[in-house]
Protein backbone atom coordinates (compact mmCIF):
# COMPACT_ATOMS: atom_id res chain seq x y z
CA UNK A 1 0.00 0.00 0.00
CA UNK A 2 2.83 2.38 0.81
CA UNK A 3 4.40 1.67 -2.56
CA UNK A 4 1.15 2.48 -4.35
CA UNK A 5 0.73 5.67 -2.33
CA UNK A 6 4.30 6.74 -3.11
CA UNK A 7 3.82 5.95 -6.81
CA UNK A 8 0.56 7.92 -6.83
CA UNK A 9 2.29 10.95 -5.31
CA UNK A 10 5.19 10.73 -7.74
CA UNK A 11 2.80 10.61 -10.70
CA UNK A 12 -0.01 12.83 -9.43
CA UNK A 13 2.04 15.83 -8.29
CA UNK A 14 3.77 16.46 -11.64
CA UNK A 15 0.51 15.88 -13.54
CA UNK A 16 -1.42 18.29 -11.31
CA UNK A 17 1.40 20.82 -11.54
CA UNK A 18 1.32 20.58 -15.35
CA UNK A 19 -2.45 21.09 -15.41
CA UNK A 20 -2.11 24.03 -13.02
CA UNK A 21 0.52 25.62 -15.23
CA UNK A 22 -1.64 25.21 -18.33
CA UNK A 23 -4.62 26.65 -16.47
CA UNK A 24 -2.80 29.65 -14.98
CA UNK A 25 -0.68 30.57 -18.01
CA UNK A 26 -3.52 32.42 -19.86
CA UNK A 27 -4.13 34.48 -16.73
CA UNK A 28 -0.43 35.27 -16.45
CA UNK A 29 -0.30 36.23 -20.13
CA UNK A 30 -3.29 38.54 -19.61
CA UNK A 31 -1.51 40.29 -16.74
CA UNK A 32 1.81 40.49 -18.60
CA UNK A 33 0.19 41.92 -21.74
CA UNK A 34 -1.73 44.53 -19.76
CA UNK A 35 1.56 45.77 -18.24
CA UNK A 36 3.29 46.23 -21.60
CA UNK A 37 3.39 49.50 -23.47
CA UNK A 38 2.30 49.82 -27.08
CA UNK A 39 5.92 50.24 -28.17
CA UNK A 40 6.99 47.00 -26.53
CA UNK A 41 4.11 45.09 -28.13
CA UNK A 42 4.88 46.38 -31.62
CA UNK A 43 8.66 46.38 -31.30
CA UNK A 44 9.15 42.63 -30.88
CA UNK A 45 8.40 40.03 -33.51
CA UNK A 46 8.43 37.34 -30.83
CA UNK A 47 6.38 38.38 -27.77
CA UNK A 48 8.29 38.56 -24.51
CA UNK A 49 7.12 36.51 -21.56
CA UNK A 50 8.04 39.19 -19.02
CA UNK A 51 7.27 42.92 -19.53
CA UNK A 52 10.58 44.75 -20.02
CA UNK A 53 9.22 48.09 -18.81
CA UNK A 54 6.02 47.44 -16.81
CA UNK A 55 3.54 50.29 -16.97
CA UNK A 56 -0.04 50.98 -15.95
CA UNK A 57 -0.59 53.13 -19.02
CA UNK A 58 -3.09 50.68 -20.51
CA UNK A 59 -5.27 50.77 -17.38
CA UNK A 60 -5.22 54.58 -17.38
CA UNK A 61 -6.16 54.65 -21.05
CA UNK A 62 -9.00 52.16 -20.60
CA UNK A 63 -10.59 53.72 -17.52
CA UNK A 64 -9.81 57.42 -17.83
CA UNK A 65 -8.95 58.45 -21.38
CA UNK A 66 -11.58 56.24 -23.03
CA UNK A 67 -14.11 56.73 -20.25
CA UNK A 68 -14.74 53.08 -19.49
CA UNK A 69 -15.01 53.87 -15.80
CA UNK A 70 -18.60 54.84 -16.63
CA UNK A 71 -19.24 51.37 -18.03
CA UNK A 72 -17.62 49.87 -14.94
CA UNK A 73 -19.96 51.94 -12.77
CA UNK A 74 -22.95 50.81 -14.86
CA UNK A 75 -21.96 47.16 -14.45
CA UNK A 76 -21.66 47.49 -10.67
CA UNK A 77 -25.02 49.27 -10.40
CA UNK A 78 -26.84 46.87 -12.74
CA UNK A 79 -25.39 43.76 -11.09
CA UNK A 80 -26.04 45.10 -7.60
CA UNK A 81 -29.66 45.93 -8.46
CA UNK A 82 -30.04 42.51 -10.07
CA UNK A 83 -28.80 40.77 -6.93
CA UNK A 84 -31.16 42.70 -4.65
CA UNK A 85 -34.18 42.21 -6.93
CA UNK A 86 -33.50 38.54 -7.58
CA UNK A 87 -32.97 37.66 -3.92
CA UNK A 88 -36.07 39.61 -2.87
CA UNK A 89 -38.27 37.85 -5.41
CA UNK A 90 -36.62 34.54 -4.60
CA UNK A 91 -37.48 34.93 -0.91
CA UNK A 92 -41.05 35.96 -1.71
CA UNK A 93 -41.49 32.80 -3.78
CA UNK A 94 -39.56 30.29 -1.67
CA UNK A 95 -40.82 31.37 1.76
CA UNK A 96 -44.44 30.22 1.21
CA UNK A 97 -43.47 26.86 -0.31
CA UNK A 98 -41.01 26.02 2.47
CA UNK A 99 -42.47 27.63 5.61
CA UNK A 100 -46.23 27.53 5.02
CA UNK A 101 -48.51 24.47 4.78
CA UNK A 102 -48.86 24.32 1.00
CA UNK A 103 -49.52 21.15 -0.96
CA UNK A 104 -46.75 19.19 -2.61
CA UNK A 105 -48.40 19.80 -5.98
CA UNK A 106 -48.07 23.58 -5.57
CA UNK A 107 -44.48 23.27 -4.39
CA UNK A 108 -43.45 21.05 -7.28
CA UNK A 109 -45.32 23.25 -9.76
CA UNK A 110 -43.49 26.39 -8.62
CA UNK A 111 -40.09 24.68 -8.72
CA UNK A 112 -40.75 23.19 -12.17
CA UNK A 113 -41.89 26.57 -13.47
CA UNK A 114 -38.67 28.15 -12.20
CA UNK A 115 -36.61 25.37 -13.74
CA UNK A 116 -38.32 25.83 -17.11
CA UNK A 117 -37.19 29.46 -17.17
CA UNK A 118 -33.59 28.34 -16.81
CA UNK A 119 -33.83 26.10 -19.87
CA UNK A 120 -34.77 29.10 -22.02
CA UNK A 121 -31.72 29.92 -24.19
CA UNK A 122 -31.03 33.68 -24.20
CA UNK A 123 -30.20 33.78 -27.91
CA UNK A 124 -33.67 32.42 -28.72
CA UNK A 125 -35.50 35.28 -26.99
CA UNK A 126 -33.22 38.24 -27.55
CA UNK A 127 -35.24 39.48 -30.54
CA UNK A 128 -38.65 39.32 -28.76
CA UNK A 129 -37.14 40.95 -25.71
CA UNK A 130 -35.71 43.68 -27.91
CA UNK A 131 -39.22 44.37 -29.24
CA UNK A 132 -40.68 44.47 -25.72
CA UNK A 133 -37.95 46.79 -24.50
CA UNK A 134 -38.45 49.17 -27.43
CA UNK A 135 -42.24 49.16 -26.87
CA UNK A 136 -41.79 49.99 -23.19
CA UNK A 137 -39.28 52.74 -24.15
CA UNK A 138 -36.56 51.12 -22.05
CA UNK A 139 -34.01 50.80 -24.83
CA UNK A 140 -30.58 52.02 -23.72
CA UNK A 141 -31.80 52.01 -20.13
CA UNK A 142 -30.09 50.05 -17.32
CA UNK A 143 -33.51 49.14 -15.95
CA UNK A 144 -34.11 46.85 -18.94
CA UNK A 145 -30.93 44.91 -18.16
CA UNK A 146 -31.88 44.61 -14.48
CA UNK A 147 -35.30 43.17 -15.38
CA UNK A 148 -33.89 40.64 -17.86
CA UNK A 149 -30.98 39.60 -15.65
CA UNK A 150 -33.43 39.11 -12.78
CA UNK A 151 -35.66 36.92 -14.93
CA UNK A 152 -32.81 34.65 -16.00
CA UNK A 153 -31.26 34.39 -12.54
CA UNK A 154 -34.51 33.93 -10.63
CA UNK A 155 -34.63 30.12 -11.10
CA UNK A 156 -31.18 29.74 -9.59
CA UNK A 157 -32.19 31.97 -6.68
CA UNK A 158 -35.39 30.00 -6.06
CA UNK A 159 -33.73 26.59 -6.01
CA UNK A 160 -30.79 27.75 -3.93
CA UNK A 161 -32.83 29.66 -1.32
CA UNK A 162 -35.35 26.84 -1.15
CA UNK A 163 -32.58 24.52 0.02
CA UNK A 164 -31.40 26.92 2.72
CA UNK A 165 -34.88 27.78 4.00
CA UNK A 166 -35.87 24.12 4.13
CA UNK A 167 -32.88 23.39 6.39
CA UNK A 168 -34.08 25.77 9.14
CA UNK A 169 -36.39 23.91 11.59
CA UNK A 170 -39.95 25.21 11.73
CA UNK A 171 -39.79 24.91 15.51
CA UNK A 172 -37.61 28.02 15.69
CA UNK A 173 -40.31 30.19 14.14
CA UNK A 174 -43.01 28.47 16.16
CA UNK A 175 -41.10 29.30 19.35
CA UNK A 176 -41.00 32.93 18.25
CA UNK A 177 -44.77 32.86 17.63
CA UNK A 178 -45.31 31.49 21.15
CA UNK A 179 -43.29 34.40 22.52
CA UNK A 180 -45.66 36.80 20.77
CA UNK A 181 -43.72 37.55 17.58
CA UNK A 182 -45.62 38.12 14.36
CA UNK A 183 -44.64 36.32 11.18
CA UNK A 184 -42.71 39.33 9.75
CA UNK A 185 -40.84 39.73 13.06
CA UNK A 186 -40.01 36.02 13.14
CA UNK A 187 -38.82 36.21 9.54
CA UNK A 188 -36.49 39.18 10.02
CA UNK A 189 -35.21 38.35 13.51
CA UNK A 190 -35.11 34.54 13.47
CA UNK A 191 -35.13 33.12 9.95
CA UNK A 192 -33.23 35.75 7.98
CA UNK A 193 -30.08 35.73 10.18
CA UNK A 194 -29.92 31.93 9.90
CA UNK A 195 -30.09 31.94 6.09
CA UNK A 196 -27.77 34.95 5.69
CA UNK A 197 -24.86 32.73 4.49
CA UNK A 198 -27.14 31.30 1.81
CA UNK A 199 -28.22 34.77 0.72
CA UNK A 200 -24.59 35.85 0.51
CA UNK A 201 -23.63 32.80 -1.54
CA UNK A 202 -26.56 33.23 -3.92
CA UNK A 203 -25.88 36.95 -4.23
CA UNK A 204 -22.21 36.43 -5.14
CA UNK A 205 -23.02 33.84 -7.80
CA UNK A 206 -25.86 35.92 -9.26
CA UNK A 207 -23.54 38.94 -9.36
CA UNK A 208 -20.96 36.90 -11.29
CA UNK A 209 -23.57 35.64 -13.76
CA UNK A 210 -24.91 39.14 -14.38
CA UNK A 211 -21.42 40.64 -14.57
CA UNK A 212 -20.33 38.32 -17.39
CA UNK A 213 -23.50 38.65 -19.48
CA UNK A 214 -22.76 40.15 -22.89
CA UNK A 215 -25.53 39.40 -25.42
CA UNK A 216 -28.39 41.41 -23.92
CA UNK A 217 -26.06 44.23 -22.87
CA UNK A 218 -24.86 44.51 -26.46
CA UNK A 219 -28.31 44.36 -28.08
CA UNK A 220 -30.30 46.48 -25.61
CA UNK A 221 -27.82 49.34 -25.04
CA UNK A 222 -26.24 51.86 -27.35
CA UNK A 223 -24.49 54.59 -25.37
CA UNK A 224 -22.20 54.72 -22.30
CA UNK A 225 -25.26 55.85 -20.34
CA UNK A 226 -26.40 52.21 -20.13
CA UNK A 227 -23.65 50.02 -21.59
CA UNK A 228 -21.88 47.61 -19.26
CA UNK A 229 -18.18 46.88 -19.00
CA UNK A 230 -18.14 43.64 -21.07
CA UNK A 231 -19.57 45.63 -23.99
CA UNK A 232 -16.72 48.11 -23.64
CA UNK A 233 -14.10 45.35 -23.82
CA UNK A 234 -15.09 44.37 -27.36
CA UNK A 235 -14.56 47.94 -28.60
CA UNK A 236 -10.79 47.36 -28.50
CA UNK A 237 -11.18 45.08 -31.51
CA UNK A 238 -11.08 47.70 -34.28
CA UNK A 239 -11.41 47.38 -38.03
CA UNK A 240 -7.67 47.63 -38.62
CA UNK A 241 -5.96 46.19 -35.53
CA UNK A 242 -6.28 44.81 -32.03
CA UNK A 243 -5.15 47.01 -29.15
CA UNK A 244 -3.73 44.10 -27.21
CA UNK A 245 -2.51 45.81 -24.05
CA UNK A 246 -5.69 47.83 -23.57
CA UNK A 247 -7.86 44.80 -24.27
CA UNK A 248 -5.84 42.79 -21.75
CA UNK A 249 -6.18 45.57 -19.17
CA UNK A 250 -9.95 45.73 -19.69
CA UNK A 251 -10.21 41.95 -19.52
CA UNK A 252 -8.20 41.87 -16.31
CA UNK A 253 -10.45 44.49 -14.72
CA UNK A 254 -13.54 42.54 -15.80
CA UNK A 255 -12.01 39.38 -14.32
CA UNK A 256 -10.87 40.83 -11.01
CA UNK A 257 -14.21 42.16 -9.76
CA UNK A 258 -16.11 38.83 -9.55
CA UNK A 259 -12.90 36.96 -8.71
CA UNK A 260 -12.26 39.12 -5.64
CA UNK A 261 -15.86 38.64 -4.51
CA UNK A 262 -15.55 34.89 -4.98
CA UNK A 263 -12.30 34.76 -2.99
CA UNK A 264 -13.69 36.85 -0.13
CA UNK A 265 -16.86 34.74 0.13
CA UNK A 266 -15.56 31.39 -1.12
CA UNK A 267 -16.64 29.60 2.06
CA UNK A 268 -20.26 30.71 1.63
CA UNK A 269 -20.24 30.11 -2.12
CA UNK A 270 -19.06 26.53 -1.61
CA UNK A 271 -21.73 25.99 1.03
CA UNK A 272 -24.36 27.42 -1.29
CA UNK A 273 -23.41 25.09 -4.12
CA UNK A 274 -23.44 21.95 -1.98
CA UNK A 275 -25.87 22.60 0.88
CA UNK A 276 -29.09 20.60 0.65
CA UNK A 277 -29.32 20.72 -3.13
CA UNK A 278 -30.30 17.09 -3.57
CA UNK A 279 -32.71 16.65 -0.71
CA UNK A 280 -36.43 17.28 -1.04
CA UNK A 281 -38.52 17.91 2.03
Amino acid sequence: MRGHALLWRVVAIPVLAAFGLVYLFPLYWLVATSLKGQGELLGHIVPTLVPQAPTLEAFHTVLVEKGNWKLLRNSVLVCGATVLTTLTLGLLITYPITRLPVSRKVRVGVLNWALSLRFLPPVAVVVPYFGVVRTLQLYDNPLALVCIYTLFNLPFSIWMLKSFLAEVPLELEEAAFVDGATRPVAFFRVLLPLVAPGLLAAGIIIFAFAWSEFLFALILTQTPRAQTFPVGVQTFVTQFNLIWNEMAAAGLIALLVPLILMILARRYVLAGLTFGVIREK
